[in-house]
This record gives C-alpha cells, structure tokens and sequence, in this order.
C-alpha cells in the first residue's frame, strides 16, 4: 500500500526524515518496499494565466501566449499546445526552472521569437494520464479557478511529496487504511496521534426520508446512512486529488472523490446513491432472486444466483452488496440530493460474489480481508464533515443505524511473567503498559496479572501470544539480547514402526541402493503406463483440487515413482542405478477416509546388474531383520513384470515383497531403453515375520561334513521346491544348503536342467560320521526323486 507521507503528516508528526523513518517503521513490524521521493529539486515553477494567443508567424502548429505569472509584465512563450485558451490557469516553468523529470527549461527562441519559459503537461510534472481531467489528458495541464497566479505550483499541485510502499501481512486489515498506518507510526515514532474531523454541523433539516430493513443480519451486520441535499457536483481541491491519486486512485468528483478519501482514510468503503433515482423511501438488503440481472456502475450487465447479496430500493437493485453499485443510482453533474451509505458485509459473502462474477474493486478487497463494526459510523461522518468542508452540499442531522447492540471490546488476559518469559527481557509493568498504550490498548495491570481491552480495529488480536508479539515488535526485536536456550530437554522414544523402518533404510544403504524421494501425488496416466492393474489400485483417491493432471491422485504403489527416476537418470547418462525409497501409499478406507499403508521398492538397473543381483540385496535386507527362510514362487499375472521373471516372496505364508524385471512395455512407456529390476517389500506384512533379536550362537566344537550333489530335473521346476525337500528330510543336522550351479545343455537331455547344491552336515553334541551322513544323504535323494522326479547325475 502506497502512503504520502504529506497525508500522513496529518495526522502523525514525522520528525525524521524518510529513510530513518522507514527503518523503524520496518524494526517495528510494518515493512517498507520502496520510498520514493517526489518533486525533490524542482523549482521555478509558478501558476500562470494565459492572458493572450496569438498566431505563430512561421508555424502553422505553434501559437504565442501572453502569461501573467504574478510578475510585473506578461511572460510570452510558444507553445504546440492545442488545448489551451485565453483565461485558462496553468502551471508554467518560467527561465531557470527544473522539472521533475530533470528537465532545464531556459529562456530561447521558437521559429524565431522569444519563448521565456513552457506551458507544463502533467506528464512533464510526473502526473500519469489516467488521473488527469478530460481537458488535460492530451496536451497542456488545465488547472481550476481555486489557483492563484504568481503561487508557487509545486507547493500549489503537491509536487513535493515522499511516498512510501508498505507491506501490508493479511493479519493485519486495519493498516490497508492511512489511519492505521497513521497508528503504527505514532506507536513507533512515540508521537501523537491526531484524529481527523468527524464534527458534523447538519445544516439541513432534521428528518431523514429514508427506511432501512434488513433480511439477514448475518450478512449485513451494520447499515447506516446520511442524507445530504443541494449537492453542488464539482472538481474536489487539489490536495485532496493529489493525495488520492498518491493512493493510487483516480480523481473524479467532490462526492465521489470524497467517499475514495475517506475510505483511504479509515479503510471503510462507502458508496452514494442518488436521491432521485430510487423508487422508493426504503433501502431493502436481501439475497437475489435466482436469475435477477443487474447493471452495475462500469455498464456491465450480470445474471445473479440466490448466493449474491444486494442492495435495493424496495424492489430493483442499486447495488452488489460490498462489491460495485448500480448503474441505475449513480451520481451525475445535475444530481441534487445523496444517500451515504456505510455497511459492513460479511466477508464470505463478499469474496463468492466477487469471485463468481469476476468482480475485484478495492471495496470487495477491502471488506474480504476485514473490516471492525465500528468503523461504519466514524467513517459516514467524517464523509459529512468534508462534504461540509467544502461545501458539497448539507447533510442531514438524522442518522439511520441498524446496529443497536452495545459494543465490548474484547479483552485479553495473560501475566507480566509471560510476557516477558517469551521475550526473554525483565521488562517493567510500566514498559509494558506504556508499549501497550501506545498501540491504543487500554491496560490494567493487578500484581503480575495484566488485562488488555482491545480496539475494536484489532481483528488480528485473539490470543496472549499476539499481545507478547506487540510488546516485542515495539520495545524492539533490535534490543533483544540472543540467549541460550535452557530447558529441560526429553527425548522422544520411537516407535516400533518407526524404528522397523529406519532399520530398512539402514539395510538398504548397506546393500548400496541410495534413497530418494518422490511425490506421493501421481497422474493417473503413469499407472496405465506402468500395466497397474490390481484390484488393489483401481479405486485410487482423487484430489479435489489438484494442481493439475500429473499430481490428481494419491499414488497406490511407489513403482510409477520409480520408473521416473529411474527414466531420468538414465536420460543423464547414468549407466549405473540403485536406489530405494521409503514411503506411504495411499487407498480408500471406511467411510471414504484414507488409508495408507508403508512400501520400500528399490530399483537397479547397469551392465553388471541382473535378477540375481537385485535378489542378492533384497535377502541382504531381509537376512538383517531376521528372515531368513523367504520362499520365492515365480508368477506371471502381474502385467508391471516381465513374465517368467517376477517372484512373489512370501515368510510364514504371508507375502512379504514382490521382485522381477520390469516388462519390455512399460519401459518403452517410461523411455527406458535398458532392463529394470524392481522388489517392493509389504511394511507391514513384513514386520510381523520379521526377528529383530539378536540370537546368539557359539562357535561350533565339532567338525563338519561337506557334500555335493548335483541333481537332473526338469527345467521348469523351481529350485525352491528341492531346496524344501533337502531342509526337510536333512532334519538338524544339516546346517546349511547352498545352490552353486545350474547347467542346462545335450549332456543332461532336453527340457532338463542340472542343479547342484553344496550340503554341510554338523551335530552340536558329536562329531557325525561317514555312515550318518550317508545315510541321511540317501534319504535326501530318495526324496528328491519320489517328490520332485531329481535323480542324482
């Protein structure tokens, strides 16, 4: 928000300059953005009166003025200018005068005559366009009859002025306005705050002709209005346009130009109705009706739904509750008689208006972010006041106000301790009641018990914290000393979950994948990439409100993920690729809740990398948490996986992790061009076969016995099913099984394969055997052949 420090000055005594100014009022909490410094330098600029024209006698284009600028003769100057007529007051630069955009303005010669001096543009005096009257949009600045000649056109147009951007934070409304920045300063600079007129005279007579009702006072909580009658509609004063259009906001007329002041003022907007134009004594605010059309104040015509509150003359709308008046009501040159209305409107209600009908105005801004229920009667009569000022019209005495409850102000109790405790300072009750005072708040301070009655235009102050945050902002965050922290401090105990889970990413690091980390939100196109097609992941969780189609939905398994990253490497020349990532899934649960459910997936894909490698790490992590007896069974449903090359690893008959070469197709929909070899681990299935107790064993005292076999089966027989038979009939005192080999070629037939194993025997109370062994051998193989057609080769 833009704030002329000449306004501000009002109001507040700045007796700093701007940039000492700035810094404080940022330490304090109200940042400034920019500074900007106008008219500085400027001179040699008066008020002048064209007093004669005459013809240029070498120049169609260029004519001779005669300008009375105060002196003791008429200056003449040549100008191009087009617009410009004898008795017209304008500003001039006479010889020697420096303009605010640097430029040297010296007595010469046009075409061959004197020309002392320049009619000024208000662009040459750093006046946009857009805030300039008809008359002076498109040549000489045409200036009105309150100007004197011979006065100093700087000090007369407001030239020399510094304006100054604040931030403005959401929390706080009430500083979009100048009299809450008005607050600050004062609360900063330790100086008094001045408050504008708000006296009314209410010259004319004492009954005001209009009725106001109310349909929902949830929505229009407050509705007061003023007559004002014999309006004279004119150009308002210079200083008044000057400062509006330092706001930022387009000079128009005295009525209206007074009700933009007023709510730059006191950030309450207000709107006038002209009297003449209503059909009837009675101001109504309902909802409309589904379909009412309305025309408002810029000409545009909109169909309205039962959502949108309105203002109306019994009947007709004459306005958008909080966003935009009706065409139909408008003030024109020949109007005679006002309505002056303040309201406050509920802020919800405001934004769904604005936001349905693409509506944004700086009323429907300023009601969106906030605005106290007290603010509508200062703001009304301090409107009055300035109509009165200068002689706009006279108001009426009679004041109609539908707020008829007695106002509290909310309080705020807390401890002098507490303030200072979250500080970190010993401040005194005395500091702390006059940094209090200073923001406006009324304070009683009983012992170490503080109670802070707040002004109602503090919306932002609910809590004690906010109270501690005003003491610190104003005593200074500058002189707070830095301390260390002393608290007792607890650690937070873990849970078995949690610690289940570092422990996978601990095994995981040690079996070199490396982490990463991906969106839990997916587009749904990249599991139609990826053939996920379980039953499982067909009711996915949509977003309501997704920040667009690639992260609309909730992702049902970390592979898409994966094949990303996985994607991206590669297309960064990264030949080699082992990573994991630890994350939640997400499905629908009871009554349309979320449900999550924790993964780890790993990917690896690089010219040493196979099956059997990406199967060697997922039993290294699983061999560390316990499980060492993981049966694999081959299965080709799942259409992710290459078939053939895709295992289901299950403990306990519970699925534990799934591990294969990802199918040619989906690393063609990923732009793979290399084979992928993913496992997933189930979480939660796998903590509840997993041992995580260290057992210890001692050294083994006997010796043992080691035996080879090497066996023909056929060749779609899984090696797991054998590996069970060994373990089964080997009985205790087989201590390990270990496949080395498997060889398939003429020597061992077609459709056969060889597998050998490397056996080791081991009793814990003897040494075993030649004859045991053998023995327990040939029951083994005995086994193999009746149970799975092995013969020994």
């Amino acid at each position: 928000m833009k704030v002329s420090l000449n306004w501000l000055s009002e109001y507040v005594d700045i007796s700093v300059d701007s940039k000492k100014y700035s810094d404080m009022m940022t330490m304090s909490g109200t940042k400034v953005e920019t500074i900007e410094e106008k008219g500085q330098g400027v001179k040699n600029l008066v008020i002048g009166q064209i007093k004669e024209i005459s013809p240029h006698p070498d120049a169609d284009k260029l004519i001779i003025t005669q300008i009375d600028t105060g002196a003791d003769k008429l200056v003449q100057i040549v100008t191009g200018a087009s617009n410009v007529s004898i008795g017209d007051i304008i500003p001039v630069a006479i010889d020697g005068a420096i303009l605010p955009n640097g430029l040297k303005i010296k007595n010469g010669k046009l075409r061959g005559i004197d020309s002392n001096g320049m009619l000024c543009s208000g662009d040459e005096l750093g006046i946009e366009s857009k805030y300039l009257n008809e008359k002076s949009k498109d040549g000489i600045m045409i200036l009105d009859e309150e100007f004197k000649v011979g006065q100093d056109a700087v000090e007369a147009l407001g030239l020399k002025d510094t304006v100054i951007e604040f931030e403005i934070t959401a929390n706080r409304p009430d500083c979009r306005a100048i009299l809450g920045i008005a607050k600050e300063s004062s609360a900063t600079l330790s100086c008094e705050f001045k408050m504008p007129s708000t006296e009314v005279e209410a010259q004319a007579a004492s009954q005001i002709g209009t009725r106001v009702e109310i349909e929902n006072k949830d929505l229009c909580p407050r509705f007061v209005v003023r007559e004002v009658r014999d309006i004279v509609i004119k150009p308002s004063p210079q200083w008044m346009q000057q400062r509006l259009i330092s706001f930022g906001i387009r000079p128009i007329n005295n009525i209206v130009d007074i009700t933009n002041y007023v709510m730059a003022e006191f950030g309450q907007p207000l709107h006038a109705y002209d009297l003449k134009k209503l059909n009837t004594d009675t101001i109504l605010v309902r909802n409309a009706v589904e379909g009412e059309k309305m025309t408002t104040l810029d000409g545009k015509d909109y169909t309205l739904d039962k959502d949108v509150l309105l203002i109306t003359d019994g009947g007709r709308p004459i306005g958008m509750a909080g966003v935009m008046g009706g065409e139909n009501t408008q003030i024109s040159n020949d109007t005679k008689n006002i309505l002056l209305e303040a309201a406050l409107f509920d802020a919800d209600s405001v934004r769904l208006t604005s936001r349905r009908l693409g509506i944004r105005t700086d009323a429907s801004s300023a009601f969106e972010k906030g605005i106290d229920i007290q603010r509508q009667r200062l703001a009304i009569d301090r409107a009055a006041h300035l109509i009165e000022k200068l002689g706009a019209g006279r108001v009426v005495s009679d004041i109609i106000d539908t707020y008829e409850e007695e106002y509290k102000n909310p309080i705020i109790k807390t401890e002098v301790s507490f303030i200072n405790g979250l500080i970190g300072e010993e401040l005194s009750k005395e500091t702390i009641s006059d940094i209090l005072e200073s923001l406006f708040f009324k304070v009683g301070i009983y012992g170490d018990n503080i109670e802070i009655v707040i002004p109602p235009e503090r919306l932002d102050m609910t809590i004690r914290e906010d109270v501690v945050e005003e003491v610190a902002r104003i005593y200074g965050y500058n002189k707070i000393q830095s301390k260390p922290v002393v608290a007792p401090v607890k650690q937070a105990l873990k849970s078995k979950e949690r610690l289940f889970a570092d422990k996978l990413k601990k095994l995981s690091k040690e079996n070199g994948l490396t982490e990463i980390q991906t969106y839990s939100f997916i587009s749904p196109k990249n599991l139609e990439k990826a053939n996920i097609e379980d039953e499982k992941h067909n009711d996915i969780l949509k977003l309501l409100n997704p920040l667009g189609e690639e992260t609309s939905v909730m992702r049902t398994t970390l592979i898409p993920g994966m094949l990303e990253v996985a994607a991206t490497n590669l297309s960064h020349k990264n030949d080699n690729f082992a990573a994991f990532e630890l994350g939640n899934t997400f499905f629908k649960g009871h009554d349309q809740l979320p449900r999550e459910e924790k993964s780890l997936i790993a990917g690896i894909y690089g010219p040493k990398e196979d099956f059997f490698t990406a199967k060697a790490r997922l039993e290294g992590i699983l061999k560390g948490i316990g499980i060492k007896e993981a049966k694999y069974e081959a299965q080709s449903e799942n259409k992710t996986f290459h078939p053939g090359r895709c295992a289901h690893v299950s403990c306990k008959n519970k699925h534990i992790a799934t591990i294969g070469e990802i199918h040619p197709k989906v690393l063609e929909n990923f732009g793979i061009k290399k084979r992928l070899y993913i496992f997933e681990i189930n979480i939660e299935e796998t903590s509840r076969v997993a041992d995580l107790e260290v057992h210890y064993s001692p050294v083994p005292r006997y010796p043992a016995i080691e035996k080879d076999i090497a066996l023909v089966v056929d060749k779609d027989l899984q090696v797991g099913s054998l590996e069970e038979i060994i373990k089964k009939y080997g009985k205790k005192n087989l201590e390990s099984v270990k496949l080395f080999d498997i060889f398939q070629g003429d020597q061992v037939g077609e459709n056969k394969k060889s597998v050998a194993y490397a056996l080791t025997f081991r009793a814990k109370d003897r040494t075993l055997t030649d004859d045991e062994v053998n023995k327990i051998q040939d029951k083994i193989l005995t086994q193999l052949e009746i149970e799975a057609g092995a013969k020994l080769r």
